[in-house]
């Protein structure tokens, strides 16, 4: 741009120059409609410098305050993306560490990314269902895109909207291997709908998808036997093998607790057969009714072994379960402290309460097991 301005302003000098070199100021004539304008060529180089000078000034001027203004906002937005950023991260941490409030605070002020707008949501339904709010939580989970309402069936279960959870999921698990997740929450949606029928028939299907904790079987299976009731028998023998071994357990503790242990006392009679004394006493803490012939088998083999707390434990909750508080009492109050484990608490706590033993009840639900 300078050397086009001094290559200009040196061939106006030049014209200039030359005229007044030969003593002769030369003549120039604008006319314009009813405007005309007249000089000498000295005077209109003059003019055109100058001209030329004050445009290359404007130019840089404007040129300076466009660089100023890119770099203002330039500034404002990199302080906003920052913030953006901040509040993903504290609401990322605050979800990790089950604080609803840290992860509504985050967002209060600031939203996350552009590109990370469903997440957002995500973590904010989270805490809303963390915080008991429902209704936010649904408003979040609405507010999302298509793509991302379908990564998220739990939540969607957790805000009571299952018919919308199974179909997002409804496509993922027609594929030929769904992932573990999907077909998780399709068994929890369908298990909140007590679609029974359904659940069997999914995890005959599916189950090699499913690489659960033993935590998690136990905890599905409970609620879903006990939806069953009459009918658990039945579902169980339909359920492949590899899921029965994890059935079993809620399946014997459902139906003693419904007081059938004489449909049960065969795999009962086993376990005590086979010294399986910690799974028998998890299913018989739960039992209700009476089996005289697993009472009275529970005590033979007490004759053998006197001091295994654990069959001591089975013999008091077959008295509670025969309406024998005194006895069963008699027997927890006898159980050694350091043999004691949590499970035991609350038939314990049982016997104790019916017979009026308060005091020792009150000690017992305050030790930490």
């Amino acid at each position: 741009m300078i050397k086009t301005l001094m290559v200009i302003a040196v061939v106006a000098l030049a014209m200039a120059a030359g005229h007044l070199l030969i003593d002769e100021k030369g003549y120039v004539l604008i006319a314009f409609n009813d405007t005309t304008i007249e000089g000498t060529i000295v005077a209109f180089v003059i003019l055109l410098f100058m001209a030329l000078i004050g445009a290359w000034l404007a130019s840089k001027l404007l040129a300076l305050v466009w660089q100023i203004y890119r770099k203002t906002t330039g500034h404002f937005g990199n302080k906003k993306r920052a913030k953006s950023q901040q509040a993903l991260n504290q609401a990322f941490w605050g979800m990790l560490n089950d604080d609803a409030y840290a992860v509504k605070s985050a967002f209060a002020k600031s939203n996350a990314p552009i590109q990370w707008q469903d997440q957002q949501h995500a973590l904010q339904a989270k805490a809303a269902l963390q915080s008991g709010d429902q209704a936010g939580a649904l408003q979040h989970l609405q507010a999302m895109s298509d793509e991302g309402q379908a990564q998220v069936p739990k939540l969607w279960l957790k805000a009571n909207q299952t018919e919308q959870a199974l179909a997002l999921l409804s496509q993922p698990m027609q594929q030929k291997k769904p992932s573990a997740a999907a077909v998780s929450s399709y068994l929890d949606g369908l298990l909140q709908e007590q679609k029974l029928a359904e659940v069997v028939e999914t995890l005959s299907s599916k189950y090699k998808q499913l690489d659960l904790t033993e935590t998690y079987w136990q905890g599905f299976f409970k609620r879903f036997f006990n939806l069953a009731q009459q009918d658990a028998t039945d579902y169980l023998s339909q359920l492949p093998k590899t899921v029965q071994a994890h059935a079993q357990q809620p399946y014997l503790q459902t139906m003693a607790s419904q007081g059938q242990l004489a449909k049960i006392h065969d795999v009962l009679a086993k376990l005590l057969k086979k010294g399986q004394y910690h799974q028998l006493a998890s299913v018989l803490a739960h039992a209700k009714g009476s089996d005289t012939k697993l009472t009275q088998a529970i005590q033979n083999n007490l004759k053998k072994q006197e001091q295994n707390s654990e069959l001591l434990f089975c013999l008091a909750c077959m008295a509670n379960a025969e309406g024998d508080f005194e006895l069963a009492a008699k027997i927890f109050a006898s159980l050694p402290e350091q043999d004691w484990q949590p499970i035991w608490v609350e038939p314990a706590l049982h016997s104790f309460e019916r017979t009026g033993q308060y005091q020792r009840a009150y000690q017992l639900a305050r030790h930490q097991w």
